[in-house]
């Protein structure tokens, strides 16, 4: 991009007034004629796509050329390579390769923005928990996403290797909705085991887990546990599903339990949980416990954290208008440039996440990136936050 910005410069505007603008087909072809062997990898995609470019300058001139003058379109041709250029400028440098001062990247300050807000760290889910709930206010959505996968390699409830967090299936986020809702209907009530004279909600868990399970059999009795377990629950009396002591403590911080004297003098907690309040725990477990996420989550969150970084730098340094962002968004590019991101996120001193099970399948990767597009609204809100904190460091940098 470089090098068609220097040609482009030098390029007499008139010519733009050529019908057939023959001028920018012969560059085109001296362009492809270089060795794309010398571009260095974060770049390469550029040199990939020197016909691509050429032919979005074309049809940028035969489009305009009759509405605005020629050196209005040059300037704007201009301008736009040169933001193109700021992009991948970023992106080349975007950390360091020997990681030194590696806090000071881009990349690090990226991770670590995104993170405090979708995946934080603390030193147990109480303090992990509060920093999602007051991120939830704006970043829900957001939050929810990171868990929700797009591709199940094991969508059963029952999963032999219960150590591993899974992502949450569309059956098992159907199964929380469910428990919420039924928690905040009409539970029962038991005694709280670990306190004197107070009562916890409970359900009678085949209320929950029935419809979903054709037979409770020893695998999906340990799967319910597994499901109960990562939600803060746990099964008591194996008939009933109520919070652990933990999670009452973390229910009552945050008023999703409220105190009800009984008549017989015990104190009973009345649940007032909002959507977010179970699956919070979930994302505030699998962030405590990063370090054993089934390679679909890990593939997932950084696939996101990678979009988000990419899709941030880009919101910063082009115009909404620039006539290049369809090269940038292209799944081509994804592909080149996201995988790299995602490995890079995953390093002890970004995520710590476990990058060996960042897959290499191509097929995989496809699949991955073919969600890319179906993003949400609070992901392009986030997405222009990433944008205002580059500039923030950028500022910071001089």
């Amino acid at each position: 991009m470089r090098e068609t910005r220097r040609i482009i410069i030098d390029l007499d505007h008139e010519l733009f007034l050529d019908p057939e603008l023959e001028i920018l087909d012969k560059i085109r072809e001296e362009e492809e004629k270089r060795n794309i062997r010398k571009v260095r990898a974060l770049s390469e995609f550029s040199a990939m796509y020197r016909s691509n470019i050429y032919e979005i300058i074309k049809n940028f001139i035969i489009k305009f050329r009759n509405k605005i003058s020629t050196i209005e379109i040059k300037d704007f041709i201009i301008e736009h390579l040169k933001e193109s250029i700021e992009a991948l400028k970023i992106l080349q440098q975007i950390t360091n390769p020997d990681q030194k001062n590696f806090q000071n990247t881009y990349l690090y300050r990226l991770v670590k923005f995104i993170e405090e807000i979708v995946f934080p760290r603390g030193f147990n889910l109480q303090t992990i928990y509060k920093k999602l709930l007051d991120k939830s206010k704006d970043y829900y959505e957001c939050q929810r996403h990171i868990l929700l996968t797009h591709t199940f390699y094991r969508d059963k409830l029952k999963n032999p290797d219960y150590f591993i967090i899974p992502s949450v299936s569309p059956k098992v986020y159907q199964i929380i909705n469910n428990i919420t809702s039924l928690y905040n209907l009409d539970p029962n009530y038991g005694d709280f085991p670990e306190k004197t004279n107070y009562e916890i909600p409970m359900l009678l868990t085949n209320d929950v887990f029935e419809p979903y399970i054709d037979s409770i059999a020893n695998a999906e009795e340990e799967a319910v546990k597994s499901i109960a377990e990562r939600i803060g629950l746990r099964i008591i009396d194996e008939i009933f599903l109520a919070p652990q002591e933990s999670f009452v403590d973390i229910l009552l911080a945050n008023n999703f339990l409220r105190e009800d004297i009984q008549k017989d003098g015990k104190t009973r907690y009345i649940p007032q949980f909002s959507n977010e309040t179970l699956l919070l725990y979930y994302l505030a477990i699998a962030s405590i416990r990063r370090g054993f996420l089934s390679k679909e989550l890990v593939n997932w969150i950084s696939m996101n954290f990678a979009l988000l970084i990419y899709m941030g730098i880009l919101k910063w340094k082009l115009s909404d208008d620039n006539i290049f962002y369809s090269i940038f968004k292209d799944l081509q590019t994804n592909e080149k440039i996201l995988p790299n991101l995602m490995k890079l996120s995953c390093f002890p001193n970004y995520l710590g996440m476990d990058k060996m099970k960042i897959r290499d399948s191509v097929q995989y990767r496809k699949e991955i990136f073919n969600f890319i597009g179906s993003q949400i609204d609070n992901l392009k809100d986030l997405i222009n936050e990433i944008a205002l904190f580059c500039e923030k460091i950028n500022k910071e940098k001089k």
